[in-house]
């Protein structure tokens, strides 16, 4: 009986006092590789990298329906980050100071010291952006930037863009692979009542508290052998590189494969057959109609790869011949070209100008000592379909000192209001001491509140054990 009695009292205590841990749903974003003008104009180039809607809502006041929406669009090249919010509200508010929730705002929280833990720590930065003169960009926790650029809009009625150039303190952008981020949406009321909070990553509302809620936004490479995003689709795949698939009229000759997965299969357009093999160096080589010049790549993973790890080509090229039997490199590349993904297209742009009659897949290593490959695409594109490209479109230089809602740190500087001479210090008088000789009206103490709540945990579980005892006593 007092055994059954006590383990529900401490059952209840354990619910009451366990905090709840850190998640995120792990989405994935990719930020392409491109230069926006930061007008508060969406410029094309912001249609070749991912969009993707804040949808979890982790704060607010839950009796009401929230009317607001968010969406986040990441580019970068090699100096600087850039990030493309998209606002919806029927109700945008900015009467409050710089920072504060009671604007309509996003928050931008970056960890270029890849923390992944508890905030703020030294790399950890969240910067307060409000469509605002003079409120745009506040840094609340860490540094400020040094270099940013931001400007905003109102396209239509209930709609603000925010484009927001942010060059990194510490993080080489030019070496860097991912980042691990996050963004919220805080959507106020002209009450000033917060309506809610709408996250991208964090399910919880922890962000503030562990940067381990947040997630990794890939960055994207131009380099030889860094392919960026996995497709589905051969098609998608040709897409994402605005490059056209060619194929060889003929297989030539190759490396001797496992049963039924030899050298020929990574040309046969079939995703559902692989060229596997423990034979190096690997080799695979085709025949085209007429002399090609190659300006894409594209190749597939197998099907097993996320079970067996380390089969991915590790030191391959694509060489090209006249001949058959001299070898000129084209591109070369590693297993970061891949991801350990299964039935997956990896594409890349190749910069070549010679045209070949042979082309040969050749690897020399990959980790696992058993290599596989489900597919090699070859792209050659004409002139005209290239030409299509955004990231061969030049944007128009815009004059920058005539945006009214455009802000750096000089121009933000120079709207700051001038600061108060402060006024002498007053001496507080002395207060009257309390009958019992302490402080008339004494402030708690730091440890005060978590006391107060064991008190009322205690309370709580006595009162659950003086109901449940003489109903337990009388079914005995």
């Amino acid at each position: 009986m007092n055994k059954r009695i006590a383990a529900l009292f401490f059952l209840i205590c354990a619910v009451l006092i366990l905090p709840v841990s850190a998640g995120a749903i792990g989405e994935k974003m990719n930020a392409a590789r491109g230069t926006p003008e930061i007008d508060g104009v969406i410029d094309p180039i912001w249609k070749k990298t991912d969009r993707q809607k804040l949808a979890h809502r982790t704060g607010g006041d839950p009796g009401k329906r929230d009317s607001g929406l968010a969406y986040v669009s990441v580019l970068c090249d090699d100096d600087a980050l850039y990030f493309l919010f998209e606002l919806v509200d029927n109700d945008f508010t900015f009467d409050a100071p710089a920072g504060s929730e009671q604007n309509d705002c996003v928050r931008l929280m970056i960890d270029e010291g890849d923390v992944f833990g508890p905030t703020w720590q030294k790399g950890q930065t969240e910067f307060v952006l409000t469509p605002s003169l003079g409120k745009s960009l506040y840094p609340k926790h860490g540094d400020a930037p040094k270099d940013f650029e931001m400007a905003f809009a109102e396209d239509i009625d209930g709609h603000w863009n925010i484009e927001f150039r942010l060059v990194p303190g510490t993080l080489d952008l030019r070496k860097a692979e991912r980042v691990l981020m996050d963004f919220s949406f805080c959507d106020a009321a002209p009450d000033g009542t917060l309506e809610a909070v709408w996250n991208w990553s964090d399910e919880l509302g922890e962000a503030e508290t562990d940067s381990a809620s947040w997630t990794y936004v890939n960055l994207k490479k131009t380099a030889s052998g860094t392919s960026g995003e996995g497709y589905a689709t051969e098609e998608e795949a040709a897409a994402s590189i605005n490059r056209t698939p060619v194929y060889p009229i003929k297989f030539v000759s190759g490396t001797n494969g496992n049963h039924n997965e030899g050298a020929g299969n990574i040309w046969d357009r079939n995703v559902g057959t692989k060229f596997c093999t423990s034979e190096f160096s690997m080799k695979s080589v085709v025949r085209m109609k007429g002399p090609t010049v190659i300006d894409g790549l594209i190749m597939a993973t197998a099907n097993d790869n996320s079970a067996y790890n380390g089969r991915n080509p590790n030191e391959w090229k694509i060489q090209g011949s006249n001949n058959a039997e001299d070898w000129e490199d084209i591109v070369t590349g590693d297993e970061t070209f891949f991801d350990e993904v299964d039935f997956t297209y990896f594409a890349m742009r190749v910069e070549s100008t010679k045209a070949y009659r042979f082309f040969r897949f050749y690897n020399r290593s990959c980790k696992s000592g058993c290599c596989q490959l489900s597919e090699v695409v070859l792209c050659s594109t004409d002139d005209e379909i290239k030409a299509l490209d955004f990231a061969e479109v030049e944007v128009e230089p815009v004059d920058k000192t005539k945006l009214v809602n455009y802000e750096t740190p000089e121009r933000l500087a120079a709207l700051a209001p001038a600061e108060p001479d402060p006024e002498p210090a007053k001496t507080p008088a002395p207060s009257a001491p309390a009958p019992n000789g302490g402080d008339a009206q004494k402030k708690s103490e730091p440890g005060a509140l978590p006391g107060v709540i064991a008190a009322g945990i205690l309370v709580l579980g006595l009162a659950a054990a003086a109901v449940i005892i003489p109903k337990t006593h009388k079914e005995d």
